[in-house]
């Protein structure tokens, strides 16, 4: 396939959020690692007018006038019209979004007809998240019905759906999703996972690798729906008292007022490491030697590269059951999965792990093996290679 020049219409990228994966950022990476050349427009930097960076080999526009990590009325025209004119001299092959951030592509750009374009999507609408949380057959007898007037209210998602060539999912509980969700309309849809490279991550070989006490670690946003609380709930409720649990990720004031009140309530304030925000570099360091990773999420995740990292560090993982969690976890073999919300099966999964030191291993050795087999790299990369060939030729 020839070199193409392909525009990223973007939310954000690790200006904005430095201290996780962005997902605009990491397909970018892809796209330049195949040999074609990538432009991304993005929302503003606080405090910054405009901006145009080389980061890698891609190049990003900071727009003027829009608001940072913002999808609104400004970003969409200012996106479609600053594409406009890099178009008139330098032609796009392809454009790439997210969500509904190509929607102004649509809407404002007078080549839109003219050009394809591939949405990549890695997080469930909410709406369609909890529709597809729910039991099989209430499940499906909901479907149809509610998907309706949900996505008619949620226009310019569906109409960015819609008019995309190709939909890329990064998990096929997600492809699917949006298959029965549109029923009337579905999208073509593909499932094209995170390539992730282990390398920096190290894996302890035996039990005296481990630290004692043990230590359960998260990493992520601490918010109220990556599960805060629950995870304060969950060691509270272990019949070890000597596990530490740390917590990794950007926290507000709020949430982390409750979060000590909440411990001091459970008399596990002294068993608890709130670390803030850690920049992504430093994570593999950050898992090394953690006894397991707790992910008590209600999310609505595609495919979390948290938990991926997680395993790629050998870590075990006790998560609640999710349709995006099941591509990554197999249930007694790379880890467990309980119930949503279920706190005293999480806690006896953790017990369950920590009286076994042998199991922790085994299973961490499986989850390190899963991403090296299912995310190399390489693997997907060719696939990337293979859809842009069917897109654009």
């Amino acid at each position: 396939m020839h070199p193409m020049r392909v525009c990223i219409f973007a939310r954000a990228m690790p200006k904005h959020r430095p201290y996780y994966p962005v997902p605009a950022a990491m397909i970018a990476e892809v796209l330049s690692q195949l040999g074609h050349e990538v432009v991304v427009l993005t929302t503003s930097i606080r405090d910054v007018k405009s901006l145009c960076e080389k980061e890698g080999d891609v190049t990003v526009h900071y727009l003027e006038g829009t608001s940072p990590g913002v999808l609104d009325k400004r970003f969409w025209f200012s996106s479609a019209k600053k594409f406009d004119e890099f178009h008139s001299y330098g032609p796009f092959d392809l454009v790439l979004g997210r969500g509904p951030s190509t929607w102004g592509f649509f809407t404002y750009s007078r080549y839109a007809s003219e050009i394809p374009v591939i949405s990549h999507e890695g997080t469930y609408p909410l709406w369609m998240h909890q529709l597809e949380r729910r039991a099989g057959f209430l499940r499906e007898f909901l479907m149809s019905p509610l998907a309706v007037l949900f996505s008619l209210g949620d226009s310019r998602y569906r109409i960015c759906m819609k008019r995309s060539a190709r939909v890329v999912c990064n998990s096929p509980a997600l492809a699917n999703a949006f298959e029965r969700a549109y029923w009337w309309n579905p999208p073509n849809t593909d499932f094209i996972p995170y390539g992730f490279d282990t390398s920096p991550y190290k894996i302890a070989s035996s039990p005296s690798g481990l630290k004692n006490p043990p230590t359960l670690i998260f990493v992520g946003r601490l918010t109220w729906d990556k599960g805060v609380l629950a995870m304060l709930d969950i060691l509270s409720s272990l019949e070890r008292k000597d596990v530490i649990l740390e917590m990794i990720g950007p926290i507000s004031e709020k949430v982390e007022a409750k979060v000590k009140r909440r411990a001091e309530a459970l008399g596990v304030s002294d068993r608890i490491i709130v670390s803030g925000p850690e920049f992504n570099s430093r994570i593999p360091e950050r898992l090394s030697g953690a006894s397991l990773f707790l992910f008590p999420s209600t999310h609505p995740e595609g495919l979390s590269k948290s938990v991926m990292e997680a395993m790629a560090a050998g870590l075990p993982v006790v998560s609640y059951r999710l349709p995006g969690i099941e591509t990554l976890v197999e249930d007694g073999v790379t880890g467990w999965l309980v119930p949503s919300r279920s706190i005293p099966d999480a806690a006896r999964k953790v017990d369950e792990l920590l009286s076994d030191p042998l199991k922790i291993i085994e299973m961490g050795a499986a989850a390190r093996r899963k991403i090296e087999d299912d995310f190399s790299p390489n693997a997907i990369l060719e696939r990337w290679r293979e859809l842009l060939g069917a897109v654009v030729e």
